[in-house]
């Protein structure tokens, strides 16, 4: 993220799909990542093989998807087994069907119910959809403080109401501005590449920094000490900052992070300097048209279980996040590590702006 304090720290800072083909997810056409919202799923799928684009080079991100193309990529996303498979006798997926063994593994586990008909060609519902993440991962819902999302149109004996409440409280779904899900809606390539990677890439885990260290960070100038001062606020633990290489005024930092986001905040507390929506999951997290407690052009986490080398040391289950700063044309990257909090932020270059140099044991 493009925080204010960045000033410190140097500057101011579907294959699968019918006659489709292998494109590389940056060079489709009609998803440009700065104005199609859900470009960073569908770029997420497509460079693991999952999906891919026609053969103009177009997603075609509005088109439907079918019933047997989600059966083929919820295979490859799931690596689910395709021999020894017990027929689901759908009388119109016979064996010689081009998707019969997709098809069959997704039966097989569980995914798709008994039924006479699959109906291959159609495509399913966004409350289906619903259903068909919840089964896939295993999702529970996210209780957090009991706040969970509701939508006008869903209601509590809806048959997917459970299902509709896992995906939003994990963050894998959404409503629309008006309050509603819109749980009849078709599913479309794009959405349907939002829903599984957000599914893929769900994770619920703590980037705060450790009260019980004292961090030292560089910005290749000067090194600043960070620690704990033992002062709390508007649910902010605070951080003292100190430049242990000339003498400067910095405010203290407070952090916060609970079941439905991790925020950063200096001490002015006018807005959050940084606002992660949790449990974490690849997908766009903030506009520059945003209107809110944060608005620093375009914010992306494009990983949320990454592994990241800083000075030799070699962090897992790394967040990483990506902004774009449209009035500079500036890319940033940034790294959290689990129970440690920022580790790096680099440049689009990939020249460090501010690392993590040690962190000492109080």
């Amino acid at each position: 993220m493009f925080k204010k304090w960045i000033v410190m720290c140097v500057i101011c800072v579907v294959a699968v799909m019918g006659t489709m083909q292998d494109v590389q997810a940056a060079s489709f056409k009609d998803m440009n990542k700065n104005s199609s919202s859900l470009a960073v799923e569908v770029n997420y799928l497509a460079e693991r093989g999952i999906i891919s684009g026609y053969p103009d080079g177009k997603f075609k991100p509005n088109a439907p998807v079918a019933k047997k193309h989600i059966a083929a990529m919820l295979v490859r996303a799931l690596d689910l087994p395709m021999t020894n498979l017990q027929d689901p006798k759908y009388i119109d997926v016979p064996k010689t069907h081009p998707y019969y063994k997709e098809i069959a593994a997704a039966y097989n586990a569980g995914l798709f119910s008994d039924s006479a008909k699959f109906k291959p060609d159609s495509s399913i519902s966004r409350a289906f959809m619903a259903r068909l993440m919840s089964k896939a991962f295993q999702l529970e819902i996210n209780k957090g403080d009991g706040k969970f999302p509701g939508y006008s149109d869903v209601s509590s004996k809806s048959e997917f109401y459970t299902d509709i409440l896992k995906v939003s409280s994990n963050n894998i779904a959404a409503g629309y501005p008006d309050g509603t899900f819109r749980p009849n809606q078709l599913i479309t390539r794009s959405h349907f590449a939002a829903f599984l990677t957000r599914a893929l890439t769900t994770r619920s885990m703590n980037i705060l920094p450790d009260k019980n260290f004292t961090y030292y960070y560089t910005d290749g100038s000067s090194t600043y000490r960070f620690e704990y001062d033992r002062t709390e606020s508007n649910g902010l633990a605070y951080w003292s900052i100190r430049n242990e290489t000339k003498s400067e005024s910095i405010p203290r930092l407070g952090y916060m992070q609970d079941a439905w986001s991790y925020v950063e905040a200096f001490d002015d507390w006018y807005h959050f300097d940084q606002y992660i929506p949790h449990p974490f999951v690849v997908t766009k997290i903030h506009s520059e048209n945003d209107i809110g407690p944060v608005n620093y052009g375009n914010v992306w986490i494009r990983g949320t279980n990454e592994v990241r080398t800083v000075r030799n040391a070699v962090y897992h289950d790394v967040l990483a996040l990506e902004t774009y700063i449209p009035w500079e044309k500036q890319t940033i990257y940034e790294y959290y590590a689990k129970d440690i909090g920022l580790i790096q932020r680099v440049d689009g270059s990939g020249k460090e702006l501010f690392g993590l140099v040690k962190r000492v044991k109080k």
